[in-house]
């Protein structure tokens, strides 16, 4: 018969042999961890299962769990950065209970949290190459990925505590500029890439009594500076310059200074006197 205390032998050997830390997925939010508890059976004629407690303090259990014959169980719910203690005993058809077994304790490691240094970088538009810095706990794992086609991890795509993420920018051949992240640890690392240097026309054009030089449409590069001449025919006088559709006064000259859009000119012109005849 089992008895309360040394009929029934106690569980010999009470092992965690299972850890399943889902708090250490990286990027990820805080998760219970989970372990798996195993023990020696016991031999006894009228042993009818075991009873596994567990609490966040020594010799002081809070809940248990009657697993029947079985010599492992799961142990779910765990939270980040606690200890945990569980002991086992062994039960009979009458409710007669083992001693506790020996204790075994298991402390959750704390959730992890991710620094990236720097923050974020910025590229021309011919593109190039650049690395980040991770810090993070010891045992803390992470991944990188890119955000966009034109930006690539090229190294350090997963790693467990500190560490780095190489990857590189791709020459961009559009005109605007474009910003992508890369996604290391659940934390954005933001790239700005600037757009190619395009070209821009400058429409211009002038009404009867003088020219503008050049006239028509002309191109410019993007970031260039384009002048424009403006010459009255004998007898009349600049009346305006018009540029983009606005008075800039009665000047002889206008130059388009680091031109990043189309525009347009026009110039206008008075008489600056008539003939009488009598």
């Amino acid at each position: 018969m089992i008895g309360k205390n040394p009929v029934l032998p106690l569980p010999v050997r009470l092992l965690i042999v299972l850890v399943f830390a889902a708090l250490l997925m990286s990027g990820g939010p805080a998760k219970a961890a989970e372990i798996t508890l195993a023990w020696d059976a016991n031999a006894e004629p009228d042993l009818s299962g075991y009873k596994v407690y567990s609490g966040t303090a020594s010799r002081s259990y809070t809940g248990s769990v009657d697993v029947g014959n079985w010599t492992s169980c799961v142990m779910g719910g765990l939270e980040p950065g606690k200890t945990y203690f569980f002991a086992a005993k062994a039960y009979n058809a009458a409710g007669s209970e083992s001693d506790y077994s020996r204790e075994v304790a298991y402390s959750v490691p704390a959730a992890c949290s991710y620094a990236l240094s720097p923050a974020g970088q910025s590229y021309a538009a011919s593109g190039g190459t650049g690395s980040v810095s991770v810090t993070t706990a010891s045992n803390c794992g992470w991944t990188a990925a890119g955000g966009a086609s034109w930006l690539a991890v090229t190294a350090g795509a997963s790693g467990t505590g500190p560490g780095s993420v190489s990857f590189s920018v791709a020459a961009n051949t559009g005109s605007a500029s474009r910003t992508a992240a890369l996604t290391i640890g659940g934390q954005a690392f933001t790239v700005t890439q600037a757009g190619a240097a395009g070209s821009f026309t400058i429409s211009a054009s002038a009404g009867s009594g003088g020219t503008i030089s050049p006239s028509g449409a002309s191109t410019v590069a993007s970031g260039a500076a384009k002048t424009y001449r403006i010459t009255p025919k004998i007898g009349y006088g600049i009346s305006t310059v018009q540029v983009d559709g606005v008075s800039v006064g009665a000047v002889s000259s206008y130059t388009f200074s680091a031109v990043r859009a189309n525009h347009s000119i026009k110039a206008l012109f008075k008489k600056k006197y008539s003939w009488l005849w009598w």
